[in-house]
């Protein structure tokens, strides 16, 4: 699969907003706490602002300065390896990725998308048998296909648990990874059966971002759960998210604000 120039799901004022109300911070709250107005904070939700904020901000928020200065000339070009099918179906204005991992004649599917059509075109059309639906979260975008899948093994992210391995396809071994936080549960997929190992994760991490959580501890478990899970897989491990291009540890340990692994000083 060749690489497109797929936009991100986020752009910098998309991931201050989502810091923002992870960590319970009122625009005034916010402005005080990063030595700015709150004129400057509301310009930069509506993607107004110069570098200076946007360190002040990153610095107030715990997000790399760096890397959310960068975010609008970020963009991951990650080919997929043969065996990887990514199939986008309506959602917002990038849509909603599933996924289809083939071996042989064999397939295994992580989540449905909207429309489960181009997935059961895909399989019918090359003739392969369908092993199993992996879900990563509950969310409807996610799963509003599934009924289409009413013959099917489905494993769902609370039948599972971190750690967990399951034999698929021809034998290989697919590693069950917990990334909740964003929802609650939540599995991430790791696989290296292909070329490049590869790790379908939801919406736990996007290229350069990260699922809105719900609430502060949920926001806290979600940065925690991606350092510790996802964060240490390989660094040419490729990251399938829900939604999004493909990208990489590697990439998003330099380049994603929430997950950089330097921090630098005011």
């Amino acid at each position: 699969m060749t690489p497109t120039n797929i936009p991100l799901e986020d752009d910098a004022s998309d991931i201050i907003a989502k810091a923002m109300y992870g960590l319970g911070l009122s625009p005034e709250q916010l402005a005080s706490k990063a030595k700015i107005s709150e004129n400057d904070v509301h310009a930069a939700l509506q993607a107004r602002c110069d570098d200076h904020i946007i360190r002040s901000l990153s610095h107030a928020l715990k997000l790399s300065p760096t890397a959310l200065l960068n975010i609008a000339c970020y963009q991951p070009r990650i080919s997929a390896p043969n065996g990887l099918i990514r199939i986008v179906s309506a959602f917002g204005h990038v849509g909603v990725n599933a996924y289809i991992i083939v071996k042989g004649k064999h397939a295994v599917v992580f989540d449905t998308g909207t429309d489960a059509s181009p997935l059961i075109d895909y399989i019918e059309g090359n003739q392969l048998t369908l092993d199993t639906l992996y879900i990563t979260h509950h969310h409807h975008d996610h799963v509003a296909g599934i009924k289409k899948f009413n013959d099917i093994r489905i494993i769902y992210p609370e039948e599972s648990k971190h750690g967990q391995k399951e034999n698929i396809l021809t034998g290989e071994q697919l590693t069950i990874l917990n990334v909740s936080g964003h929802a609650n549960p939540a599995k991430a997929y790791y696989y290296d059966g292909l070329k490049t190992p590869v790790c379908i994760v939801g919406d736990s991490v996007f290229a350069g971002s990260m699922g809105k959580s719900p609430d502060t501890e949920s926001y806290q478990q979600a940065l925690r759960t991606a350092q510790e899970n996802l964060m240490s897989l390989p660094p040419e491990t490729i990251l399938c998210p829900g939604h999004g291009p493909l990208t990489t540890i590697a990439c998003e340990q330099a380049s994603n604000p929430f997950l950089a692994t330097t921090h630098e000083n005011p």
